[in-house]
Order: C-alpha cells, then structure tokens, then sequence
C-alpha cells in the first residue's frame, strides 16, 4: 500500500499530455481540451511532433524537449499514445524526474508488465491504464476524457467503471454536488483503490467518500485502508459483479464501518445523502405529508427496511392540533392535508422538529392549488438549515415541483423525487451509523485464554492437525475432531441433538475460505430448514463478542434466540480463534449446533484440511500473540503483549491513575475521560498498519491492569511510523518506559520500517532523554513549543 506521489497526481504543477492531438474523437484531443478549460493554473505541455501548437499552447515534439522543471520532468504526464509506445515514455518521464502518470491507453498484458519494470525504479506511479482518467475541480484539474467535468466540493468519487464515473458526473451536475477528487482506476495495475482510501484518508479537501468496486485484488490491504478511512469520514461503496461471495463482500465493508448501497440509484442518493443529511441523533424518524396517501407511500417503504416511526408526545399532539384538517388528530405520519397553505407547512415543521422522540424528519410534499411548492420550499430551506436534526424531503411530481427542489439543493438540504428513494436514504443513514458504532463499541472479555492450560491444549491441537496432513488426511477423523473443538471449548455431543432443545432451532456455524478474503464464519439456521431458508450471516475472522453478536443479530435464527445469543456468541468467537490459530484447516461445519439450559451441544463436526494458509490470507490480521513477552520488572514479572479490544476497561482505569499533567504531555490537551470513540481507537487497532503494546500484570484486585502502553502507526510506505508512549503516573522512574520502546522498537524494526518519528512538547525532556538513550535526534517542532523526536531504524536508502 503506498501513497508515495499521489499529492503529485491530484495537485500537480505542471501537466504534461503525451499524444495531443486536435483531431476529432481522439483521446488526447479530449484530454488537452478538458485540461485547457478546467482552469488550470499551472504549465500545460502538450506533446506530439506532429503540431507545433495546439489550441493556442506551444507542443513539443518529445518529452525530452519539455521545459525543465525543479523536479526534473513534469509532476504529472497523461499518456495517450500507442500500446507499445508506453513503456518507453514511462522509463523517459521517470529518468527526468516525473512522479505520476495516467495511462489512459488500454494495455495487453506483456506491455502492462513492461511498462511496471519501467516505472519500478523510479518509484513513478501510475493511474491506469485505461479508464477515463481524473478530475481534481479544486485543482483546475480535468485530465480525463469525461464529457463534463465537476464543480469544486468535499466528496471524493472512485470508481473501477469509466462509465458509471462520467455518469455520477453528469448526474451531479444537474444536482449541483460537488466533488473533490473524481477517479477512474482503469485496470489499477499500480495504484488502486486501498491507495486511494489511504490517501482519501487525509485528504483535507475530502469529506466524504463514495467508491464503486468490481473487484478487490489484495484484500487486507483494501480492509486495512478501508478501516482507516471510515473511521474519519463516511466511506459509501456500491458493489458491482459476480467476483467472490457476495455474503462476504458485504462482511467485509460491515466490518470496515462502511455504508453498502446495491444499485447505481442507490448510490446517487447515496451522495445526495452524504453530501447534504447531518448525523442522525437515533433511528426514529418523524413524517410530514400533504396528503393521507403520500404518508403510507412513506410507511410502507419504511417497513420495507425495518426502520420505525417515532412516537408523538401529548405536548406535540396538543400543539400540532391546530395544523391538521378538521376533525383530524395529529399522527405520526402528520397529515396537513390537501389544502394546506405555507403557513400550515412552517408550523406542523416547528411542531415536529420541537418532538424529542423524533430523531430524523422526512418531509414529502406534493403541488396543490392551495400551496406552491416554490413559496413552501422558500419558506422552510431556511428553518431547515437551522434545524440540529437532519431532515429529508421528497418532492412529488414532475415540472411542478422542479423549482422547489433546486431551492432545497441551492440550500445544500437532500431532497429526492419519491417518498421511497427518501427513506432509502434514511436506512442507508441509519445502517451507517450501525456500521460505525461497531467500530467503537467496547466487547466484554472475548475468553482468549492466557492460562497455561488452555494454551497447551491449542498447542495440543496444532500438532494434531500438522500430524494429520502429515499423513495425508483432507479431513479430520471424528476422534480427532472431538479433541481439536474441545480444545476451544467447543463440546461435541456423544448422542448428537435433538430437532430442537428447549423450543429453540437447531443452528449452524460454519467456516469457508473466500477466494478474496480468506477464512470467513458463517451463522444462521441448521439441518434440512437452513438450507431451504439459506439463513447464513457472515462475519470476518478474527471475531470478538460485539462482531459476533453482529453476525447472530443478522441471521434469520438469531432474530429468536436472544436469550441464548451469549453461548452463540462465545462459540463463534471460539471458531474464529481456532481457525486463526490452525492454517491448515480449510473448511469447518458444525451442524446441527443446539443451544438451551444446557449450554450449547455440537451434534455433528467436520474439519477439512488443506494445505497452510498464510497470514496474509486473513484479511484482517489477528491478534499477534506470538508477540507476547513475559518480562522481569521490580521483582516481579510483567507480560509485554499487543493491546486488544478487551483492554477497554483497564485502560479506563490506566488513563484514571494518570496525572493531569501526564495527559496533557501525553494528548497534548487536558482531558479528564477518554471519549468512547478515542478509547475505541486506542483499543481497537489495526494490527497490520498499527502496534500498541501494553505492560500489564493482574492487581490486587484480581481484575487486569496496564502499566504503561506504547505505540506506534506506520504510513503507508512504511518510511516511518509515528509513536507515542506513557506510563503510569505513579510507576514512572522505574525503566519501565525504556522496556517498553525497546519492545516498540525492536519489533518496528523487525518490519522494516525506516524510522521512529513523534511529536512532543518542549517540556516534556522524559521522551527526549528516552529517544536520545536509543540514538536518536531530538529536532525543532513545526510549532513553538514542541519538539520533533526522530529515531532512524535502518540505514537511508533512495
């Protein structure tokens, strides 16, 4: 995954097109075109020997007769010229010094391979080839072939289809949303779509991101990216093609805190929607409509999605009595009737909005002759604008309403043409915010064993199945299989189940090895009746109970088993740590599966073995527990570990025990309790981009504490990785805090990350004297008061 030269392509100083022309239907015609009216404020070179001009703009003959630039060559090239001409111009632009080029010209595959050799030592990375190109507005940037380009804005659009990307853009014009970034990957032969939601990421310009894949080529590195980016802005994606399980294609954006939308109308409203809806304070939405049938269009839909009305209070019934027809009394829909005026329209929205159970309002008005839906649209864009809640509308009808939407665009309100394309919209809201309260959601303690004997049955386990491939076996014996799940605590009966037990079905968890994303559980109901229902909710190892409780909520035979959903949940997590554990399992069943007063039974297991998967087969990386380290500290031992999910609590108590000044060294501000979102992000890294280890030992208590935690996030290149450390307030002195960023550093080393690098107050001489310790350079911070602390891991290579 790298972001290296990206700022080159998306804000270039100087654009190169190789292979203008000003012949019609050309693609560097269109390409030089576009550059030239976009606005683009920088050098614009066209080239080809064939003109000595074109549109006014001098032309080179060749690249190597550009002017010459501080970097060499021209940060940015468009290449739209021959197939077997690109490797070529590829090693010319990088030997002059250019960092970012878009091949717009469609490659067979021995001239993509060579054009990658090309550009490989010079770290020159490329966008393409084919596609459409992109478009930057803030940046005066069209270097595309798209018919329309985009007004400036905070939505960043990438897409894998040229097609559906000039589409959106033709689309939000009429709309009037903006964008910031707007990219076509081609065939993504070196930057894809991991890179861009890396970049995206910290992209000041962007505040929010709409994707649209087809395939996804190295799953961690898109999961990796894709958690990052989602947990800084809303990451939308619209899913296209028949690559890989769609079940587990769904898992995985679930899991990244993403919103999934399923068709190309869902997905512009999906940007209307992130472009313009506020945060919903809960999932009650409010109704506003001018016509008894208009409202159960809107209720209808919202049964559809499992969304709910909120409920009125006698204090709101009494106060919107006045604004509903005579004879009427206030409901959730709210009625105004067929002859309500604008004046009707602004009291029954200060009614609803003045409701505390409605967290979201949807207003859908249709043109009467006792209203115009101008005058109404201008009377509530402002009140609307001002309002705390988000508020959708849904204008009905055609040239009549038309003015009345664009207000309400013009206002930057979503608005939409049917009462069900509106709460769509609702839902997609509300399943994103779903979506991304898993991601700081604190778990209860997973059953990770940290005693001796759990560990020595697992090891137990292992052996067991190396000796069974050993000997050539594709599936463990029942024997052998009892031994492996009772070593994750996973019981298999010896008289099998009953068709049910204690009322409840009989049930299912499987594992399957997705050809995109590796090992994925699958849950849902067992036997003869979950094949006929095709009950299967799936879920991304490694698992913790809030995912697994995720995993058994979606399934049709978890919507009844609640009062058994924690020994469902414990045996998932257990599945998961076992098929994370054990590489050479390719495939598991547990079917039937009871659960009851007893506890949970397996009636029958099958374990399929294969050969050893890799890590990197996991999409997402497992807790490293091969990291753990006990270690001798004050008389006593200490376990050096990676932080987990289930550290929460103790880290609450941890970050308590610290010093108001010790915190404001440590976040830079004062702070007298973790947010749950900030507790989440210190807890719940990403292990493959991300380490935090903590020092930790059992308190008198009985209950886990934390000493003293260090960590570190790498970028995407792995130049660097940005750390910080603190210890306990009342344990400082004692050498705790060099043991740890001996642990920090030895294992960033170990990664082959160029250097350690943080940020730290002037004051704060503790962490300066501790990277000095190490070898490293304490240097003058970008701000007063600050420092920049700088520890080389490696010696500097180009």
């Amino acid at each position: 995954m790298s972001v290296r030269h990206l700022d080159r392509m998306f804000e270039p100083r100087s654009v190169a097109v190789i292979g203008a022309s000003e012949r019609p239907g050309r693609i560097g015609t269109t390409v030089l075109a576009n550059m030239a009216g976009s606005g683009f404020a920088g050098a614009l070179w066209p080239v080809n020997p064939k003109y000595d001009e074109l549109l006014g703009i001098a032309c080179y003959a060749r690249v190597a007769a550009l002017p010459k630039t501080p970097g060499g060559g021209p940060d940015l090239a468009v290449i739209c010229t021959p197939p077997d001409t690109v490797p070529g111009l590829i090693h010319e632009l990088g030997a002059r010094g250019t960092r970012a080029v878009i091949v717009l010209t469609p490659l067979p595959a021995g001239v993509r391979q060579a054009m990658l050799k090309a550009a490989r030592p010079h770290v020159l990375r490329i966008l393409g080839p084919g596609g459409i190109g992109l478009v930057a507005p803030a940046a005066g940037l069209n270097a595309s072939v798209a018919h329309v380009g985009a007004k400036a804005g905070r939505i960043a659009f990438v897409s894998q289809s040229g097609m559906l990307m000039t589409a959106v853009l033709d689309w939000a014009r009429q709309q009037n949303i903006g964008f910031s970034r707007v990219v076509s990957l081609g065939e993504a032969v070196d930057i894809d779509v991991g890179d861009l939601l890396d970049f995206l990421a910290g992209d000041a310009d962007t505040g929010a991101i709409v994707v649209h894949i087809e395939s996804v080529g190295n799953a961690r590195k898109f999961m990796s990216a894709a958690r990052i980016a989602a947990r800084g802005k809303p990451v939308v994606v619209l899913k296209s093609g028949r690559e890989g399980d769609d079940r587990v294609y769904d898992a995985a954006i679930r899991r990244a805190g993403m919103l999934r939308v399923h068709s190309s109308a869902d997905l512009f409203d999906a940007v209307e929607t992130v472009a313009r809806a506020r945060p919903l304070a809960g999932e009650r939405l409010g109704v506003i409509c001018n016509g008894t049938s208009l409202g159960l269009l809107a209720t209808d839909a919202l049964d559809r999605i499992g969304a709910r009305l909120a409920g009125l209070s006698p204090e709101t019934v009494r106060a919107l009595r006045p604004h509903v027809p005579d004879g009427a009394v206030p409901a959730n829909p709210l009625d105004i009737g067929v002859r309500a005026d604008t004046a009707r329209h602004v009291a029954a929205l200060a009614g609803m909005l003045a409701e505390p159970q409605v967290d979201a309002l949807l207003l859908v008005h249709a043109p009467t002759s006792s209203a115009g839906s101008t005058e109404v649209a201008q009377a509530l864009a402002p009140l609307i604008r001002e309002a705390r809640r988000s508020v959708l509308s849904c204008w009905l009808g055609g040239a009549g309403v038309a003015e009345a939407r664009a207000i309400f665009a013009a206002a930057n309100l979503p608005t939409y043409d049917t009462p069900e394309k509106a709460v769509r919209a609702f839902g997609q809201i509300v399943q994103y915010q779903r979506n991304q309260a898993l991601l700081i959601e604190v778990p209860a303690q997973s059953g990770t064993p940290d005693v001796p004997q759990a560990q020595a049955a697992r090891e137990a386990a292992r052996a067991l199945v190396a000796e069974a491939r050993a000997a050539g076996q594709d599936r463990l014996a029942p024997a052998q299989c009892r031994a492996v799940l009772a070593a994750y605590g996973l019981v298999l009966a010896d008289d099998g189940v009953r068709d049910c037990v204690d009322d409840t079905p009989l049930l299912r968890i499987d594992m399957k090895v997705d050809p995109v994303f590796g090992p994925a559980i699958g849950f849902g109901l067992g036997g003869s009746a979950g094949r006929a229902a095709d009950d299967r909710a799936v879920g991304l190892p490694p698992l913790n109970l809030v995912l697994a409780r995720d995993i058994v909520q979606r399934s049709k035979a978890g919507r009844v088993l609640d009062e058994h959903a924690d020994a469902l949940c414990g045996a998932l997590v257990r599945v998961a740590e076992l098929v994370a554990d054990l590489d050479g399992v390719a495939g598991l069943v547990l079917d039937p599966l009871a659960v009851g007063a007893a506890g949970l039974r397996v009636g029958e297991a099958a374990i399929d073995l294969g050969p050893p998967r890799p890590e990197s087969a996991m999409a997402i990386r497992p807790y490293p527990q091969a990291l753990e380290q006990l270690v001798p500290w004050q008389g006593g031992e200490l376990l050096l570990r990676p932080i987990r999910p289930e550290d929460a609590p103790a880290h609450v108590r941890f970050f308590a025990a610290l010093d108001p000044d010790d915190v404001r060294l440590r976040f830079f501000t004062t702070l007298r309790e973790l947010p749950p979102a900030q507790l989440a992000r210190l807890t719940q890294i990403d292990y493959d981009r991300a380490m935090a280890f903590i020092a930790t030992r059992t308190g008198s208590d009985g209950l886990p504490e934390t000493l003293g935690v260090v960590r570190a996030v790498a970028d995407s290149d792995n130049r660097a990785a940005e750390f910080a450390i603190v210890i306990r307030s009342d344990l400082k002195g004692r050498g705790l805090g060099t043991i740890l960023f001996a642990k920090l550093v030895d294992y960033f080393r170990s990664r082959g990350t160029g250097a350690l690098t943080g940020d730290a107050l002037a004051e704060n001489t503790g962490v300066q004297q501790l990277v000095r310790r190490f070898g490293g350079h304490v240097l003058p911070g970008n701000e007063a008061g600050s420092v920049l602390l700088e520890l080389p891991l490696h010696a500097k290579t180009s």
